[in-house]
């Protein structure tokens, strides 16, 4: 079973995730400063389907960060991995640990 089930050429609802550090998702990412990207891919492909900025919280400290789907992004049904890449103020990027599944169905 998916983590995410949507529906080919949905555009909703968009994506929250709540970043933490690695081993313990109690402790939240401090995004300041830092830029995020949600990328998703089918699980036999090393293109990305979408590699595009997501916007981070208000409060960076939350490490709350939201993806608003484009209109082509679910225009192919089939299962799909999605991760959030991290790049910091110095350079250095963090991807989260465990991609997870999103399932799109047929329309």
């Amino acid at each position: 079973m998916a983590d995410l089930e949507l529906t080919q050429g949905d555009t909703a609802p968009d994506i929250q995730y709540k970043l933490h550090e690695a081993g313990n998702p109690n402790a939240p990412l401090d995004l300041t400063g830092a830029t995020v990207a949600f990328q998703m891919r089918k699980p036999d492909d090393r293109r990305y389907t979408v590699n595009a900025q997501a916007t981070v919280d208000a409060d960076p400290t939350t490490g709350l960060v939201t993806y608003e789907w484009g209109p082509n992004d679910l225009a192919v049904p089939g299962e799909y991995q999605g991760q959030f890449e991290v790049t910091y103020q110095d350079g250095k990027i963090q991807t989260t640990k465990t991609p997870f599944t999103i399932e799109v169905r047929r329309q």
